[in-house]
């Protein structure tokens, strides 16, 4: 085992959520570099802070978090019963990637993923950043953790279907990611935390954390059955942030203006940007870049959706597609429209010109906003859980999460995620007699 980096001594600092996080000097010289730094200034949660003022928090402090919860969760497992065992190269891989699985992250959180194919996830922009062999990261993982930083890679960026992942790698990547993981836990237990909101109380952190265990047949994460009730609060804590903060109507409105403001820029003919750096900037030299390229390129409609974002003039609901609505053709054209937002843009266009002719005006063509939520985001519940002797039934250990004598949080969940959480909105600038029509007429246009 690899003692100094699990051991609970190096520089301390003090974290809101989890108390001091302690961090070793090989650590240290990963917290130092100009890349990790640049997260101080990226935001948690992009725009939710214009619904909840106190979420200004940064992916820097987030990292920490899952830094240190990682090292709980792997020492639990190296005493597991069975024992998982690891190498001290793969603690040191699985050390570097928590405190790195988010370094490869755009500024405003998640927003800009959603622009294919301008963007790629931030786990592929990590993998650029950590295999980069003049970059700082990339020299300290040579030579203060002295292994080799394809690995580290590897562990963040383990869907990658252009890389082949050894299963060593596969293993530690399983561990940072999953139903049962330190990256969902700190940012569920942060996020409440930060928003105000009490939902992130309910998650017991200590049996949590007690009940870890290695399922060494499926190779990733499990737990005892003494953590059931733990991880159903962290489950229905999860749902909780997504219908009430995340997936706010003013959050995805801002971030729809936002999205559509950058589009307008990146599809210019004589645009300058290069998108692929943007993964570099910080939100405030990202704003900046894009206000003068706006400025440049005489783009004020682009200016005017960005400028609501900054001084919160944002777009209204005009509709909103009900559960009952969502065929199975919607839900189709829907999802190609959030694969292609390109498409999404002419339809957004195509709507203006429609509510435009019907209302007697000429609108510009971005007064009306199509919003997707993503549709990989699901309570994902793919965990076993171990009763030993005290199994409650006749089946044979390990059940499963999601069977009926575990609990039935799981169904009753997925079905008010898609109902409650996951809404499909079009919204239009504040404009009562376009907000009326939009309401009334805009969803037989959509497909």
């Amino acid at each position: 085992m690899n003692h100094q980096l699990l051991a609970g001594e190096g520089k301390a600092i003090r974290d809101p959520v989890w108390g001091y996080i302690h961090v070793p000097d090989p650590v240290l010289a990963l917290v130092d570099t100009e890349d990790f730094q640049r997260l101080r200034n990226i935001t948690q949660l992009g725009y939710v802070h214009l619904v909840y003022p106190g979420a200004r928090h940064s992916r820097f402090e987030h990292s920490l978090g899952v830094y240190h919860l990682a090292k709980q969760f792997l020492t639990r497992l190296l005493d597991s019963d069975p024992p998982l065992e690891l190498g001290e190269e793969d603690v040191s891989v699985f050390i570097a990637a928590t405190l790195l699985h988010d370094i490869g992250h755009y500024p405003f959180s998640h927003t800009l993923e959603e622009l294919m194919p301008f963007f790629v996830l931030h786990e592929e922009r990590a993998r650029q950043i950590i295999e980069d062999r003049d970059g700082a990261i990339y020299q300290v993982l040579k030579e203060s953790f002295q292994i080799d930083p394809v690995r580290v890679a590897n562990v963040i960026d383990y869907k990658n279907k252009d890389r082949e992942v050894p299963a060593a790698d596969l293993l530690l990547a399983n561990i940072l990611s999953g139903t049962l993981d330190p990256d969902k836990i700190d940012y569920l237990l942060r996020d409440s935390m930060f928003c105000g909101v009490p939902f992130g109380e309910s998650v017991n952190r200590d049996r949590l954390a007690a009940s870890i265990k290695f399922d060494p047949e499926r190779k990733r994460l499990a737990i005892t059955s003494k953590g059931v009730s733990a991880v159903e609060a962290l489950v229905f804590t999860n749902y909780l942030m997504y219908r009430n903060v995340y997936w706010h109507h003013a959050v995805r409105s801002a971030s729809a203006m936002f999205k559509r403001a950058v589009q307008e820029i990146l599809l210019h003919p004589q645009n300058e940007l290069d998108s692929s750096g943007f993964h570099r900037l910080t939100e405030s030299q990202l704003v900046s870049m894009l206000q003068d390229e706006q400025e440049r390129l005489g783009l004020e409609n682009s200016a005017q959706l960005l400028a609501g974002t900054i001084h919160r003039r944002l777009y209204k609901i005009g509709a909103v597609i009900h559960p009952g609505e969502r065929k199975q053709d919607l839900m189709h054209y829907l999802y190609d429209l959030f694969q292609n937002p390109n498409k999404r843009r002419d339809k957004e266009i195509e709507l203006c010109r429609i509510f435009g002719e019907k209302l007697g005006r000429s609108f510009e063509g971005h007064e009306i906003l199509i919003d997707i939520p993503g549709f990989n985001k699901t309570p994902e519940v793919d965990l076993k859980v171990f009763y030993g002797h005290d199994i409650p039934s006749d089946k044979t250990d390990p059940l499963t999460f999601d069977d009926p004598e575990v609990t039935r949080l799981r169904d009753s969940l997925l079905h008010n995620f898609e109902d409650q959480a996951k809404i499909f909105r079009i919204f239009c600038i504040d404009d009562p007699d376009l907000r009326s029509l939009v309401g009334k007429e805009a969803k037989r246009h959509l497909c």
